[in-house]
């Protein structure tokens, strides 16, 4: 793509829908810097554009992805600095200093998208980006979500925004998603088990089967569930058939009997009491309160 590619960039505002997902697309580009060229090129609006003596602060968050080349990257008070090698991805915070540029002899090929909203806040109050941790290892996932950035920008950035601002939700995902699968391995089994019991919510699962059928022990599982969720894997599952039962209750005609045996229990007595301690309402108040 880099050979035939021209440089580019754009600007876009705000944009109310972008937002209401918690990712607006504000600005992206691709820019080829040749061996013993000047950086960064003088083309930018003032609030990026920046040299290297002074460095620079967004008010956004800025994914930038190095395709080829190398350089340097330094950032926060301290003014780390480190290295960026071609196949990187190194990400810039809002209100953080920072300043990057090609080694002159190599140049370099980088694109980018700049990004604002609630969804990179959260990863960022969650853990998932840290600032003091910049830079990751691209893929070719990555490369293929920049290649189609690329192609809607230029084509109508405006008209594009709202597809533009999706696929800065996907880089998001794809930086956030655990490089080593073994060290998230007690949150995919926690999650595969909430899985099979939203799945099988109406069949006489127990609690100890679900765990021999996921490979763990039994005490290890109910212990893992309880600190994932909050809540036993037996509270979960009656938690999921109640809200299946209330859907049921809603958009059927099907009797609070032909519900409690569809969801598995014992009788319409036994779903009408779990219903009412966790509801608040019997099944057939609740049905006629929704209808009414």
């Amino acid at each position: 793509m880099a050979a035939v590619m021209q440089s580019y960039f754009v600007y876009m505002p705000d944009n109310r829908l972008c937002a209401a997902w918690g990712c607006t697309a504000i600005s992206t580009g691709y820019t080829e810097i040749g061996s013993n060229s000047d950086y960064p090129p003088s083309r930018h609006p003032n609030d990026h554009h920046f040299s290297w003596s002074r460095g620079r602060i967004l008010s956004a968050y800025q994914i930038v992805q190095i395709s080829a080349g190398s350089g340097r990257l330094e950032f926060g008070p301290s003014r780390r600095q480190v290295a960026i090698a071609g196949g990187s991805i190194f990400l810039l915070f809002p209100g953080v200093w920072h300043r990057f540029a090609p080694d002159r002899r190599a140049g370099w090929v980088e694109h980018w998208i700049e990004c604002r909203g609630s969804a990179f806040d959260f990863a960022c109050d969650a853990g998932l980006l840290r600032p003091e941790q910049p830079v990751h290892a691209s893929s070719s996932e990555i490369a293929d979500v920049f290649a189609s950035i690329h192609a809607l920008a230029q084509d109508d950035c405006l008209r594009n925004q709202p597809l533009l601002s999706t696929l800065g939700l996907q880089l998001l995902a794809l930086l956030c998603r655990p490089a080593d699968l073994n060290s998230n391995a007690a949150d995919r089994l926690v999650d595969r088990a909430r899985m099979i019991l939203m799945e099988r919510c109406g069949q006489p699962l127990s609690v100890e089967q679900l765990a021999d059928e996921l490979g763990v022990s039994y005490p290890y599982f109910r212990r893992l569930f309880r600190e994932q969720t909050g809540m036993s894997a037996k509270q979960y599952q009656m938690r999921v058939r109640l809200q299946r039962a209330i859907d049921l209750l809603v958009n059927t005609d099907k009797s609070i009997k032909e519900i409690a045996g569809l969801l598995g229990f014992h009788s319409a007595f036994h779903f009408s009491t779990q219903f009412r301690q966790l509801i608040g309402s019997s099944p057939t108040d609740f049905r006629a309160a929704k209808r009414s």
